[in-house]
């Protein structure tokens, strides 16, 4: 029987621990997935302050011993360093760090140094994932949940400002001809991001590990010199598309609406199985009769909104929510030390 990794990738800090509590409570209670084959990666938010020790808090200590057979492995926090520089005409400048792509170079890490091997083949995911039962069938191989953010001819592109505002981005065929991709290989080009899986070999081919760095850094680089707003967070959403094509590596997209990893705002109730990615506002949605934001709970657990949740509960139109909301007052209730302080330092070259 094939084992298949669910990685995630976390900074040691509350605003993202509260988050890896859902993900590994919805995980393993809904979707049955065995501790073992789970594997948490972590960096300290202070990795490159050279006046702070790095350490795991005791709300990932409190974390670790509940889950105590995950495999939690530390990475280096790629995404705090310094990725591209704007100097100003006040003879000011500034450096600029990039949070997305550690992500991925913290996958690129574990696959390099062998920490996925025992698995066939690797499912990377997000922290603000929620799984409502059993995982949705994937094919077996490589794939990737379909999303809108990957426009192959016009990424980065702007469009929703006004007429002077709005930007082309750029054809992604003309980046990899740059990069002298093959036409044969720009065709396994595809549109998908958030979700990946791997055949565990194929990830950690040198080859493609490199370019997944290098496309990430060309993105940023070329941003910032064609684009009239620089760099954009997209930026680790597209890079690994480039990076399958680069090295002719076949990856299928994923349509399942049962995957869909953008976001779930239809006035309907989930699919079966279906896969929340709550990084969005549910009160934007006023079908929804719900407040839950995760950006309000930086400091706070969203299981302190206890009063208003259970005021809300009665009345929350779909199965999904309600079980959602269940989650959040389960893990509220455990024993756990929820002390962390940590918050990210910015490098100072």
């Amino acid at each position: 029987m094939q084992k298949i990794g669910h990685v995630v990738f976390i900074e040691d800090k509350f605003y993202l621990l509260w988050q890896l509590e859902l993900f590994l409570e919805s995980l393993t209670s809904r979707a049955k997935i065995h501790q073992e084959d789970i594997v948490v990666l972590y960096a300290d938010p202070n990795y490159h302050d050279p006046t702070k020790e790095w350490s795991v808090s005791k709300y990932l200590s409190s974390i670790m011993q509940e889950y105590s057979s995950v495999k939690y492995f530390c990475v280096q926090n790629w995404g705090r360093r310094n990725w591209y520089f704007r100097f100003k005409d006040d003879s000011t400048w500034a450096p600029h760090q990039y949070a997305g792509i550690t992500k991925w170079l913290s996958l690129c890490e574990a696959a390099n140094a062998g920490w996925l091997d025992d698995y066939h083949e690797v499912l990377l995911l997000e922290q603000d994932l929620w799984f409502s039962d059993t995982l949705p069938t994937l094919p077996k191989g490589n794939c990737v949940t379909s999303n809108w953010i990957c426009d192959r001819h016009n990424a980065f592109a702007v469009s929703d400002k006004s007429k002077a505002e709005n930007t082309e981005g750029f054809n992604l065929d003309d980046i990899m001809s740059l990069c002298k991709v093959s036409k044969k290989n720009q065709k396994l080009w595809t549109a998908g991001a958030i979700i990946f899986k791997f055949i565990t070999k194929e990830l950690k081919q040198a080859k493609f590990l490199n370019a997944i760095v290098n496309y990430n850094q060309l993105l940023m680089t070329l941003g910032e010199l064609a684009l009239p707003q620089g760099a954009r967070h997209e930026t680790d959403m597209i890079a690994p598309s480039l990076a399958i094509a680069h090295c002719g590596m076949k990856c299928k997209e994923i349509t399942d609406i049962a995957w869909k990893s953008d976001i779930w705002t239809h006035n309907t109730e989930l699919p079966s199985n279906g896969v929340v990615h709550y990084g969005w506002d549910f009160s934007l949605h006023k079908h929804l009769k719900s407040s839950f934001s995760k950006f309000i709970f930086n400091q706070k657990g969203p299981w302190t909104n206890k009063k208003v949740m259970q005021k809300e509960y009665k009345d929350l139109p779909f199965n999904w929510l309600r079980l959602f909301y269940e989650d959040i007052v389960v893990i509220g209730s455990k024993d756990l030390d929820r002390d962390c302080s940590k918050s990210p330092s910015t490098p100072v070259i």
